[in-house]
């Protein structure tokens, strides 16, 4: 990632207000021990000294399709949509952003409402991605919001598998289960009460694995309801970046894209060769970051996680289908 972001404005503002770390556009407040922007900079700094902007305010995600697209990073206040259809590795990018996070040695929650807990942590597993150690040094937690469906949990619990078992026992103390994902007001509290536990201000990230899943549960406007409360109270108020998925955005319902700082599309494009379609990712909008305009095609790796098309790449080289079968008008 480049280091220049938005504080880096040199020349037109030279100076650094020693507090805010804003660059000072008019005079200097001097104080006995700096240089400030305002009144209120000199005299707060007599109290406390603010965290330097440019370490939490933007971060770059370690998942190269989208870092391609957004060069000078993420505002981290933002809410991210992941919005795409089956076979776009929608799910494999929630996953990899919070592994990427851990690699970071940041916290992260993840919302699980598609599958059961164990299921979710399996996906970091079949990426050959260990989170046993997050799991046990407290920096990953799970909202268990799927077993409330169960209509026999003590059953579903003896039918596992020994993996399985193992794996849902090493991660019971990270595991919450949300009692009632239909009340709205639960759920919110389920997810800030897992950041004040995991001390996640500026840092970390959250995820929610299925935003379809949480209409299912939820009723009228609740879905949005909720959104805007965790973009108010997580995302705005704590600088951590909240990230959701959903099959696509309803355009037809205008609220629904306000609601999200940011929305990342996943699509199949037109079929290249014989039954095979590629995958593209773009960046529809994303409030307070420049983004590059255009498509990126994409794969996906167990370790390597989602990897970005050069753009002399022949994607026949990629998929091993060698030169593929004869085209029309072309010699056999």
């Amino acid at each position: 990632m480049s280091e220049r972001l938005w504080t880096d404005r040199a020349p037109d503002y030279p100076l650094e207000c020693d507090h805010c770390r804003y660059p000072i556009p008019g005079d200097v407040e001097e104080g006995d021990d700096g240089r400030y922007c305002s009144v209120a900079c000199r005299d707060a700094t007599d109290d406390s000294m603010l965290s330097d902007p440019r370490a939490y305010k933007r971060f770059v995600s370690s998942v190269e399709p989208l870092d391609s697209l957004v060069p000078n990073g993420i505002p981290a206040d933002s809410f991210l949509l992941l919005s795409g259809d089956e076979g776009t590795r929608r799910a494999e990018l929630g996953i990899e952003l919070v592994w990427r996070a851990l690699e970071r040695g940041e916290p992260a929650v993840v919302v699980s409402l598609a599958n059961p807990p164990t299921a979710t942590l399996e996906r970091f597993y079949q990426n050959g991605w260990n989170v046993l150690p997050a799991l046990e040094n407290d920096r990953l937690r799970i909202l268990d919001c799927y077993t409330h469906r169960l209509d026999d949990r003590e059953a579903f619990l003896e039918q596992r598998n020994e993996w399985t078992t193992f794996v849902g026992e090493a991660a019971a103390d990270a595991i919450v289960e949300v009692r009632d994902p239909s009340d709205r007001r639960e759920l919110t509290n389920s997810v800030t009460g897992a950041l004040d536990d995991l001390e996640m201000t500026e840092t970390g990230l959250v995820t929610i694995d299925s935003l379809d899943e949480l209409e299912t549960v939820f009723r009228d406007r609740q879905v949005y309801d909720f959104v805007e409360e965790l973009r108010a109270t997580v995302c705005k108020a704590r600088f951590v970046p909240v990230v959701a998925a959903a099959s696509t955005a309803d355009e037809n319902a205008p609220e629904s894209e306000y609601a999200f700082d940011g929305i990342v599309d996943l699509r199949l494009t037109d079929r290249l060769a014989t039954d095979v379609r590629l995958k593209q990712l773009a960046v529809r909008k994303l409030i307070g970051a420049q983004f590059l305009p255009q498509w990126v095609t994409y794969e996906h790796e167990p370790a390597r996680g989602l990897f970005a098309f050069g753009p002399n790449t022949d994607a026949r080289k990629v998929y091993d289908l060698g030169s593929g079968p004869p085209q029309p008008n072309q010699p056999r």
